[in-house]
């Protein structure tokens, strides 16, 4: 009956969480593709959005408001929560999170990552024992810093930053469709190496949940939300906990003390409590309510700790980290006192060094590779190549909207016209994945659409705008190829402006500057290929394929 009921309550945690993990991925989805127009009021469609920090705390950086950080008041109910408990979003709410445990599930048994052996782990206890484990900095809290470094300096990174973003832009990708090539690259990492690989080492919002979760592991489990609490005298240090973590928290095995785990990198997403064949010796809490208590029926990736060399805690009160350390050493394990050498000081330190944060070789490179190829990219981005980049009302302002667009797509995704695609990298990393509004694919509608594109912003990169006050850029005639300047009949350009702002000087078409907002209409139906009639950034003279340019114009002047 006990091993039915372990069965039973392994399977319960297993299903109850998919179906948590699931819904929200579902939701994710169906919130993105309502974002279509008109975008849904009620859940906003932009509501998974805002529940990221770093863009609240990205939109308080370029915002500074207090209607900034209201608006974002998801984002912070998320940090108050993580705060009391642990780094749950990552294991229990996260679409991309979600994504990578279905790559996990789906893997074949010969991708699956190496798990450690029985001497390595008697090696952890061992030197937990003798107080020789290494805190080292891991990538992603470098990333992020580098994330807020560079997002104070103008330079927004949650394009790859927030999983959010990323999953936000890869709906958008599918749904077009498009090959989502970020994803892509991210489950195939998935599928080659550990499933979250990414979550525990390079993700920036990981990286802030843990820091924030750091306050949760000095209050009690009674105001927690959500803990995994470890009993030490039920332990049998079988390493189950450990193999079946995802993330390698090593707490659940080392952790020598009673109470909830203090491991910053804990979701508690309960697999270790699963995997754990010892009644009691770890349990799911929640307020200090027990949600569900490991059972006693080793599960298949457990084993018993005649395999490690371990004898559990008997009468004497010997523990078996000391049965290690004094009882019966492992000639195997490495003693730092008598091995010397580079290699030595990577696997253990000193006690004195083992309590700083230190930052590995491998890491400290490859932090500099990464910012080595953004700089490149940035680089290539400041050259310019493709010319004036004309964006959505409200938009106008280029450092100002390129430090606070995510590229999350919300306002590619609601454009009833159309009008506005993703840059790709014609101008680098700087503007990848940013909207640009292409006039002659469609013209722009605000007037029609309430400006939809600024409704949905959860960054609010694009400022809603007065229709009067609406000036996206100016149109110009190229004289040369235009065909009422050649004598032939067509002003279709004057016919389609909403604004009455082209006049007829006989057959020429003339735009009157005061009433331009760049709406691009006349650029979208103009007959000649190219198009003779095209929207220019405010200020910019106009510059034509043939080399030659038009003349700049006084406001309030027509063009001649």
């Amino acid at each position: 009956m006990e091993e039915l009921h372990g069965k039973r309550g392994r399977a319960g945690v297993s299903i109850a969480r998919w179906t948590v993990r699931i819904t929200f991925l579902a939701l994710f989805v169906a919130l993105a593709f309502k974002a279509a127009y008109p975008p849904i009021a009620t859940p906003p469609s932009n509501l998974m959005l805002r529940l990221d920090p770093l863009s609240g705390i990205y939109s308080l950086m370029t915002a500074r408001s207090a209607s900034a950080a209201a608006y974002f008041w998801p984002a912070w109910v998320l940090l108050g929560l993580t705060m009391l408990s642990s780094r749950f979003f990552c294991g229990w709410i996260c679409p991309l999170g979600t994504c990578f445990d279905v790559v996990d599930a789906a893997k074949p048994r010969k991708l699956r990552y190496y798990e450690p052996k029985g001497r390595e782990m008697k090696g952890l206890l061992a030197s937990e024992k003798a107080g020789l484990v290494r805190r080292h900095v891991r990538l992603k809290y470098l990333i992020l810093a580098g994330v807020f470094g560079l997002g104070l300096a103008g330079v927004n990174l949650l394009y790859f930053a927030s999983p959010l973003v990323v999953m936000n832009r890869s709906v958008y990708y599918v749904l077009l469709p498009q090959i989502p090539f970020l994803l892509l690259a991210l489950l195939l990492l998935a599928l080659a190496y550990r499933p979250r690989f990414w979550c525990e080492s390079l993700c920036p919002m990981g990286a802030l949940m843990s820091l924030v979760s750091m306050v949760s592991k000095r209050l009690p489990a009674l105001i927690s939300p959500v803990s995994v609490v470890k009993d030490t005298g039920a332990c049998i240090d079988c390493e189950a906990c450990y193999k079946s973590c995802d993330f390698e928290v090593v707490e659940p095995f080392l952790k020598r003390d009673n109470g909830k785990l203090r491991s910053a990198d804990c979701t508690a997403c309960g697999d270790c409590v699963a995997a754990c064949p010892s009644t009691g010796a770890l349990e799911l809490q929640s307020f200090r309510l027990p949600v569900y208590a490991s059972t006693g029926r080793a599960g298949p990736r457990a084993r018993s700790t005649t395999s490690l060399g371990i004898e559990p805690q008997g009468a004497d009160g010997v523990s078996s980290v000391e049965s290690i350390v004094h009882a019966n050493p492992d000639p195997g394990l490495r003693d730092p006192a008598r091995e010397g050498g580079d290699h030595a000081q990577e696997c253990f330190l000193s006690p004195r060094a083992a309590g700083r944060l230190t930052v590995d070789r491998r890491e400290f490179i490859g932090s500099l590779s990464l910012g080595a190829v953004l700089l490149a990219g940035y680089g290539v981005g400041l050259r310019q190549v493709s010319g004036p980049v004309l964006r959505m009302p409200g938009a106008q302002d280029q450092s100002k909207f390129l430090a606070a667009c995510s590229r999350c797509e919300e306002c590619v995704r609601t454009c009833p016209a159309g009008c506005i695609k993703p840059m790709g990298l014609e101008d680098g990393l700087g503007k990848l994945w940013t909207p640009r509004f292409y006039p002659r694919t469609a013209g722009c509608i605000f007037d029609q659409c309430d400006q939809a594109c600024a409704r949905v912003c959860p960054m609010k990169a694009i400022e809603r705008q007065q229709t009067r006050e609406v000036r996206i850029g100016l149109a110009h005639v190229n004289r040369q190829s235009c065909l009422g300047y050649r004598g032939r009949p067509c002003l279709v350009c004057k016919e389609r402006c909403r604004f009455n702002a082209i006049d007829a000087n006989g057959l020429r078409p003339v735009v009157v500057a005061h009433k331009c907002t760049g709406c691009g209409a006349c650029e979208q139906t103009c007959p000649t290929k190219p198009a003779s009639i095209r929207v220019f950034e405010l200020g910019q003279s106009a510059r034509w394929p043939s080399g030659g340019s038009v003349g700049e114009r006084r406001r309030g002047q027509g063009q001649t």
